[in-house]
């Protein structure tokens, strides 16, 4: 929901460096909601479950005694994946698309899933600094270049073939691994791998006074960090190109640390959700089907909110098209967790079916359940269902 909630915003008139303007009370207090909570916070919650569900994915193949390069082949084909449907999302469909960004990250980063949590952390140590360079230079470049009327990331005018040609020639020219100097996703991907190695969003009591700590560090840095960019970007101060620049990199920054704060909380939490519910089992249902869904929230995002459909994103302020995107989450919610019981009743009519004694020959080939036709996620499930948010593509 975070991240729907991220993306709305780029089509009700937010640019990364601004927010749209306030029609009202309601919307000026849902910007600030948003510069302090989702932007650049979601993002970073969401590839940092990435990364730890990568490690539950070699734990699996290491647990059935698989040889590794089936592993790596294995995490390979998943980051192609990622790339291939991120190129559906963003030229294809015109959705604001992260997907491939994961896959480029999952290319360059796979190799560090097969060594030490040592070499793992020097690597973020190592990322972490070269970012504190090059976020500030690239991000007052783009401010400069906002100011100037010009974009570094020309956003396509006129109908669906100049749009996709864009976006085409961004794909080609590697726009989802440039995208790596502007966007420090890997950082939190790293950081998932390193938590995931160490088990730390697992349900041993030990690792409580640690999630905690991270959980309240977490949140304290973020709401801290974002003030700046929270009052330059709802027009309360005016600042130059350059302290744009560095704003939102300590926006950016902080928001890294949120997302350990936003996935310390699901870890305290994760555990003490034991009594089956209707709204545990639809989360987790959707969980299971996080890249499935992903992509239907940005499909039902483009066709009310883009102007080349229904194009409320010119009409609506910033609360109204959140309560509109929260009831395509809700909406997303209920499909799932339609999936699973038809799933759950075909798992158990098939069970019932074998299970019985059979004196003929079958004359047709058993039909495919509905639900499997819709269940396009690959996603990696592990036993805590609040971290099914890793879109790593699980060999069925």
């Amino acid at each position: 929901m975070l991240v729907a909630l991220a993306h709305a915003s780029l089509f009700l008139g937010s640019s990364l460096l601004s927010r749209p303007e306030s029609l009202n009370i309601y919307d000026t207090v849902t910007n600030f909601l948003s510069v302090f909570f989702v932007d650049n916070r979601a993002r970073a919650m969401f590839a940092l479950l990435f990364g730890y569900g990568l490690t539950l994915i070699v734990r699996s193949y290491m647990k059935r005694n698989k040889d590794l390069k089936d592993a790596k082949s294995s995490l390979y084909r998943r980051a192609w994946y990622l790339i291939l449907f991120g190129f559906i999302l963003s030229v294809l469909i015109g959705g604001k698309d992260i997907l491939a960004i994961y896959g480029t990250a999952l290319l360059l980063s796979c190799w560090l899933l097969f060594k030490s949590d040592k070499t793992v952390l020097k690597s973020i140590i190592i990322l972490s600094l070269s970012y504190i360079v090059i976020l500030p230079l690239a991000w007052a470049a783009m401010a400069y270049a906002q100011f100037n009327g010009t974009e570094f990331i020309p956003a396509a005018q006129g109908g669906y073939f100049e749009k996709v040609t864009a976006q085409f020639m961004q794909f080609l020219t590697g726009g989802p691994f440039l995208a790596h100097f502007l966007l420090p996703v890997s950082v939190s991907i790293l950081m998932g791998i390193w938590a995931g190695k160490k088990g730390l969003l697992n349900e041993k009591p030990e690792n409580k006074p640690f999630l905690k700590k991270a959980a309240v560090l977490g949140l304290t840095i973020s709401i801290v960090g974002a003030i700046p960019h929270a009052l330059y970007s709802n027009q309360m101060i005016d600042l130059a190109p350059a302290f744009v620049g560095l704003t939102f990199a300590i926006h950016m920054a902080t928001g890294i640390v949120g997302g350990v704060g936003y996935a310390a909380i699901f870890g305290l939490i994760g555990p003490k959700l034991t009594k089956p519910n209707f709204a545990v089992t639809a989360i987790t249902s959707l969980g299971k089907r996080s890249l499935t869904f992903f992509i239907f929230n940005e499909i039902m995002l483009i066709l009310f909110l883009s102007p080349l459909t229904f194009d409320l994103g010119n009409q609506l302020g910033m609360a109204a098209g959140w309560a509109l995107t929260f009831c395509i989450w809700l909406t997303a919610v209920g499909l799932a967790y339609w999936l699973e019981t038809q799933q759950k009743m075909d798992r158990s009519t098939t069970f019932s079916a074998n299970s019985s004694t059979v004196n003929h020959h079958h004359t047709h080939r058993k039909k495919q359940p509905l639900a499997a036709f819709f269940t396009l996620d690959l996603s990696y499930s592990n036993k805590q269902t609040f971290f099914h948010l890793s879109s790593s593509l699980e060999d069925k």
